[in-house]
């Protein structure tokens, strides 16, 4: 059996890259070949957001020092960890699909290979959209957002770019195109 693929999911908050993933992760629900792991994140599990695996602090600290995670960054005054099982997943020859940091791709490129980032994004106007209706974050806050969003690039031969703007199952359909290799350039 060949290495699976790791398939990292960058993008601004807002742009709906959780929305992107569960949608893909229902639809390829019986396809033993695609792996979808929840995060350690140092954030409450009914904060909202994604379903992920509760940790505090320390907990991460240490479990970070101890090598429990393949990848692992902080953003947004939290902390974010993969375990280490996705290691093995790849080795049997199962795609992992993560959410990540884009702080975090150089280090994972280093890593892991093959590799496909797929950067998600979104106009100003959808963005603040949504910001607005998850209501986590202030007005200068979402403006903030934005800006950095409207700046926010990620480069490479390894780079797939996913505009969500439309439709939402639309989107899906084109992530799992692109998760199952039917496609290969930008949408």
């Amino acid at each position: 059996m060949t290495a699976g693929k790791l398939f990292l999911i960058v993008g601004p908050s807002g742009v709906g890259k959780d929305s992107l993933i569960d949608g893909a992760k229902a639809r390829l629900r019986d396809d033993p070949d695609f792996v979808f792991p929840s995060r350690f994140i140092t954030r409450p599990k009914d904060a909202g957001g994604e379903d992920h695996i509760e940790i505090s602090a320390a907990d991460f600290d240490t479990r970070a020092a101890a090598g429990d995670f393949a990848l692992s960054w902080r953003a947004h005054n939290l902390s974010y960890g993969v375990s280490t099982t996705i290691k093995a997943d790849l080795v049997a020859g199962r795609h992992v699909i993560i959410n990540v940091s884009r702080g975090i791709l150089d280090e994972a490129r280093a890593i892991f290979s093959p590799l496909l980032i797929i950067s998600i994004s979104a106009s100003s106007a959808i963005l603040r959209q949504r910001l607005q209706a998850r209501g986590r974050e202030s007005a200068s806050d979402i403006e903030d957002r934005i800006a950095r969003a409207a700046a926010y690039q990620v480069g490479g031969a390894d780079v797939i770019n996913l505009m969500n703007d439309g439709e939402l199952e639309d989107a899906i359909g084109m992530l799992v195109r692109i998760l199952k290799g039917q496609v290969h350039g930008d949408l």
